[in-house]
């Protein structure tokens, strides 16, 4: 069978246009897919809170849950990262401005490129390397809340504007 040759961009236009449809529902169903992973990973994890995490900069080591009885943001973030600063200059604000305890997981960083960032903020400085991989974080930036409980009360992956206020407003549900 041939193909009329007018009829030939139509055809082509439409088997463009069906393949982008394609790529972006696959490209949605891809992220949900590795978001859910991403909780249930965090719900399977009976090493959360026990595990000991390196503290940069120091002689060291944190377990998450020596934080309990505080609001604790986990965050998931790398130095080179554009989104990453952005989040951190958000949670600046937070942590001056609310009882709220930052953990900053460093990840896909040298320690010493890390080093660099400390005096900027007032966080809690962790190799979170492993617990990245563990955890199988989609992405960065990206954090979990944990109440004073030590409970998992949301997860998050990516930057949104407003993350501080929204964290806030997770803590007072």
């Amino acid at each position: 069978m041939k193909l009329d040759q007018k009829y030939f961009v139509p055809f082509m236009g439409g088997g463009a246009l069906v393949t982008i449809i394609f790529i972006v529902y696959a490209s949605f169903q891809f992220k949900d897919k590795q978001e859910s992973n991403f909780k249930k990973y965090i719900s399977e994890n009976e090493n959360l809170l026990t595990e000991q995490h390196l503290i940069i900069a120091k002689d060291d080591s944190l377990a998450l849950n020596a934080l309990q009885g505080e609001k604790v943001v986990l965050v998931f973030w790398a130095s080179w990262s554009e989104k990453s600063a952005e989040m951190m200059a958000e949670l600046d604000e937070l942590a001056s401005n609310s009882d709220v305890t930052i953990v900053a997981a460093a990840v896909k960083d040298a320690t010493e490129t890390v080093a660099e960032v400390l005096p900027d903020h007032d966080f809690i400085f962790i190799d979170g390397a492993k617990l990245f991989n563990d955890l199988k974080v989609p992405g960065i930036p990206s954090y979990i809340l944990f109440d004073p409980d030590g409970k998992v009360v949301e997860v998050t992956v990516g930057y949104r504007n407003g993350v501080a206020q929204k964290i806030q407003e997770s803590f007072s549900k």
